[in-house]
């Protein structure tokens, strides 16, 4: 009797030992099983979309000028002032030559701009500028963050200046500066009535 006692101790002991070694096999990092449904882990949620909807044109919008000229609005820098969206610069790889649009949420005029290309700024965008033989004095400078949306837009990410200029009449010049890079847009500024647009799939 003794003796099969002794068998069933040994017995047990042993089948304790392996599930206690199978226990700490499992590697620290392993992920927990599925759940008795199979079901999966929910994954983190997609980073939002920013909220254009204030803005006088969207991403995949084409403005078109009453001079005939157009802009398909392909993508986007989206300049933050804490939370909130304070400007967004659209870029158009199809207009017959680089175009940008400058849009905000507090107001429905736009700025048509072209690359200022004769226009150099090295560090903070100063308090007048020149372009092609012109004046332009600065109205605003901002601090702000870029978020880059769609596609064709410059390279900015991080922290930039902006810092937008007048000229004559409706002129203006625009200023986007980082530590990496700088960009100096010119043109006009458009009210309602001189543009229109038309809307795209967003």
């Amino acid at each position: 009797m003794s003796v099969l006692v002794t068998g069933l101790l040994v017995g047990c002991g042993v089948l304790v030992g392996r599930l206690i070694a199978r226990g700490t096999t499992q590697p620290p990092d392993a992920e927990p099983p599925n759940d008795d449904h199979g079901e999966e882990r929910p994954s983190k949620p997609a980073a939002r979309a920013p909220d254009l909807a204030a803005l006088p044109c969207q991403l995949g919008d084409v403005v078109l000028r009453s001079t005939g000229e157009e802009a398909w609005l392909a993508g986007a820098l989206v300049l933050r002032e804490s939370s909130e969206v304070a400007l967004v610069l659209f870029f158009s790889p199809e207009a017959g030559g680089d175009r940008a649009v400058l849009a905000r949420a507090t107001s429905k005029d736009i700025a048509w701009l072209s690359p200022a290309k004769d226009v150099v700024v090295s560090g903070d965008p100063p308090t007048a500028l020149e372009a092609a033989g012109d004046r332009f004095e600065r109205k605003r400078r901002l601090p702000l963050r870029v978020e880059r949306i769609g596609s064709s837009a410059p390279d900015f990410a991080g922290d930039v200046i902006v810092a937008e200029y007048t000229g004559l009449s409706d002129e203006q010049l625009v200023v986007l500066a980082s530590k990496e890079k700088t960009i100096a847009l010119r043109g006009v500024t458009l009210a309602p009535g001189s543009y229109d647009v038309l809307p795209g799939k967003g």
